[in-house]
């Protein structure tokens, strides 16, 4: 039987430490978005409880950040991927990036660094 190792692990620091910085944002009205939120799809959970978020709607493939923001009245979704070390993207996270590829109001990131997600916030002047 394979196990898993239990810990936060090098992607789950970047999270942790990426939603600590947005939320510092927040806080000095510095993050320029209607709605921001964290997806939990692909962490590992046990089975029971993977079902029950499934029957609730959670999707495979969805990136782990979305940020809705506005820009001259027009709603942008902004989507940024973690990945840590080697890691790939997985066949249901490339199917959910192509869905917005021809989007000229969606914009989909894969970064491997805190630095390069909050640039690229900047870069949307979701943080201004």
């Amino acid at each position: 039987m394979k196990t898993r190792k239990i810990g936060i692990g090098a992607e789950g620091l970047l999270h942790k430490h990426f939603a600590n910085i947005v939320r510092q944002y927040e806080v000095y009205k510095k993050l320029n978005c209607l709605f921001w939120t964290y997806s939990a799809s692909g962490e590992y959970r046990k089975p029971t409880t993977g079902a029950l978020l499934k029957a609730k709607g959670l999707k495979t493939g969805f990136a782990d950040y979305h940020f809705i923001y506005r820009i001259d009245n027009v709603d942008h979704n902004l989507f940024i991927e973690f990945k840590a070390g080697k890691n790939k993207q997985s066949q249901s996270q490339i199917d959910f990036q192509n869905l917005y590829k021809d989007s000229k109001n969606s914009f989909y990131y894969v970064v491997y660094s805190v630095e390069e997600a909050i640039n690229i916030l900047i870069k949307h002047n979701v943080i201004i």
